[in-house]
């Protein structure tokens, strides 16, 4: 069954699709969870969020789904935990104004102290970093996954493949999983008191796994439970006043939006600096960077997960042909760059860049390896794909072994 052709689809429609009937599951319906301060007699309790990931996105999601007067979450912290209990962290949004003092329904030390007692979560919430290479999110969520408490899984972070390590973890379950890719400026302050939102947000979700893609057999079919989820999913962030929109193809989407961060993260990674770098770079010194993105783009189409006529998130349009859609992902990022420099204003630096300038692991598996490993299951030989993941790779063992990590 399928949530959506080509163009997003509406909660409505999937309503009427899925009659309410159909989509109601105990264990997504009502929270068992014994509130800190209680409930009014006979209301209904709402539903419980754990979190895991009390950073930039965390918290502004879990504001989000707070929002809402039906939704509670208990974040896991660990070395912000004080600054988050003490009422030290503000958020700062063009859309939902400034709230001082900032914190969550719950905050707690450990997976193991938001799991004690008679409690269920309808979802559990992830919003690290995926670092397969540094600590899988099956090891990460461990106890989580281990208690039988979470009714269903929902992901927001960047990269191709951050579901699979999960899936295989939790599919003798059939746990629900919510695969989500996001599109929003959030900023943290260096001490972490401030979390700054300006602009837009955009979130896409869909059940992984996906369908599979539009020219291939259809033989994937979502479970009632999986829709249930979904739906239940797409109210809250909807109600909380986020911009969210479904898709069967989640994978998909998430290519897409690889396509800029496998290219510019990498790029940005190595020369420490920003696009405008380039500037006064001569074409033959530009092809071989171009020649890296194209055989990114040229992975996409290969394996269909991009395709021409699709959807262009966060902005609307579509994609193009390879040759489009690798000249557009150098020339918007690398225009943008130097028009900000030119007015003075530093240009954007990727996460990734940032986390190699605070020498602390990166997203290397899951935005170059993936799809590296994706270019040489469809048999493409991607020689600038592969030099770059294997700088990237090293990059990224000496930060782990300089932490002492591994």
């Amino acid at each position: 069954m399928s949530l959506r052709k080509l163009r997003p689809l509406s909660h409505s429609l999937l309503a009427r699709r899925y009659p309410p009937t159909q989509l109601t599951i105990p264990s997504l319906a009502m929270s068992t969870a014994t509130p800190a301060n209680g409930q009014p007699d006979g209301q209904a309790k709402p539903l419980d969020i754990l979190l895991i990931g009390l950073g930039s996105i965390g918290s502004v999601y879990a504001h989000i789904l707070e929002r809402t007067g039906r939704a509670r979450v208990t974040a896991v912290a660990r070395s912000n935990y004080d600054m988050y209990t003490s009422g030290q962290v503000t958020l700062d949004t063009d859309k939902f104004g400034k709230h001082e003092g900032w914190k969550p329904y719950r905050v707690v030390k450990s997976q193991a102290e938001a799991l004690e007692g008679d409690v269920t979560y309808d979802y559990c919430l992830i919003t690290t970093k995926c670092l397969p290479d540094v600590t899988p999110t099956p090891k990460l969520v461990e106890q989580v996954i281990a208690s039988n408490k979470v009714s269903a899984w929902s992901l927001i972070q960047n990269g191709l493949g951050v579901e699979q390590d999960l899936y295989q973890a939790v599919k003798h379950l059939e746990t629900p999983i919510i695969s989500s890719c996001a599109w929003i400026g959030i900023m943290t302050s260096p001490d972490g008191r401030t979390v700054t939102w300006r602009g837009f947000d955009k979130l896409v979700s869909g059940i992984y796994p996906p369908l599979a893609p539009v020219d291939q057999p259809q033989t994937r079919e979502y479970s009632p439970k999986e829709i249930a989820a979904l739906d239940l999913w797409h109210g809250l962030l909807k109600d909380g006043g986020a911009e969210i929109s479904l898709e069967d193809r989640i994978d998909s989407i998430r290519f897409s939006k690889n396509v800029w961060n496998c290219s510019w993260s990498s790029i940005q990674a190595f020369i420490r600096g920003t696009p405008d770098t380039f500037v006064d770079f001569p074409e033959d010194q530009r092809r071989p960077l171009k020649a890296f993105i194209r055989e990114v783009v040229d992975t996409g189409f290969k394996s269909g997960l991009l395709r021409e006529g699709q959807y262009q998130y966060p902005f609307g349009g579509s994609v193009g042909d390879a040759e489009s859609v690798a000249e557009h992902a150098w020339s918007k990022i690398f225009e943008m760059s130097v028009d900000k420099a030119r007015q003075g204003i530093p240009p954007h630096k990727m996460s990734l860049l940032i986390d190699i300038e605070q020498n602390r692991p990166f997203e290397v598996e899951v935005i170059t390896g993936a799809v590296l490993r994706l270019a040489k299951q469809h048999g493409l030989d991607t020689p600038h794909l592969a030099l770059m993941y294997s700088l990237m790779k090293g990059l990224q063992l000496n930060i782990i072994k300089s932490r002492g990590e591994k």
